[in-house]
């Protein structure tokens, strides 16, 4: 119940609950070029490929597994963190009795990652998504055909993938018409997921929720 805000001078903001330290960026609050906000859990992605990680450690989702180099994404689930390599691996810890951090094999050729509440999904180099963890809602479910992804969100128990033709495919929890997408669903450039809602950005700077 926080957010976090990245600046062009490589500055993290922060606001929201605090109540277990997720909103203090810890020293020295430069040089991060990307952030990503668990449920009560922050991370920041350093220019240097390093991973910091503040908030709330009940899982170890702050706990950065070593080595803390080569990352270049992050993402946050409800207790688990995730990172993405150089290399095209993922590295993920925190919580895992939903198998979240549970990567599947191969971990090779990922270009893109994102945290749900208890699942976790992952974009490869060929436009597919891999999906794993907890599947009550359908959430690890992708839809047919798998191919042509090119970002993914993640939200409580619903996911999203944005394809290279604009359009938004979306899965998993629908009982607040998390997955209903708006028509026309065309044009779109970046996609984003709240706990039961979702967000599409259009070629033409209008957002649709």
């Amino acid at each position: 119940f926080h957010s976090l805000g990245l600046k062009a001078d490589g500055s993290i903001v922060a606001w929201g609950d605090n109540r277990y330290g997720q909103t203090r960026i810890p020293a020295p609050n430069t040089d991060f070029v990307a952030v990503a906000a668990g449920t009560n859990h922050s991370l920041g992605l350093k220019a240097d490929g390093s991973i910091v990680a503040w908030g709330r450690n009940s899982s170890g989702q702050t706990n950065v597994p070593a080595p803390n180099t080569g990352f270049v994404a992050v993402a946050a689930g409800g207790y688990h963190s995730l990172g993405l390599k150089a290399d095209g691996s993922i590295v993920a810890w925190g919580r895992t009795y939903e198998g979240q951090t549970n990567v599947p094999a191969p971990n090779t050729g990922f270009v893109a990652v994102a945290g749900g509440y208890f699942h976790s999904l992952g974009v490869k180099a060929d436009g597919s998504i891999v999906a794993w963890g907890r599947n009550s809602e359908g959430q690890t479910n992708v839809p047919a055909p798998n191919t042509g992804f090119v970002v993914i969100a993640a939200g409580y128990e619903h996911s999203l993938g944005l394809k290279a033709d604009g359009s938004i495919v979306a899965w998993g929890r629908n009982d607040e018409g998390q997955t209903n997408l708006p028509a026309p669903n065309i044009d779109f450039v970046a996609v984003a997921a709240g706990y039961n809602h979702i967000l599409g950005l259009r070629t033409d700077g209008s957002i649709v929720a």
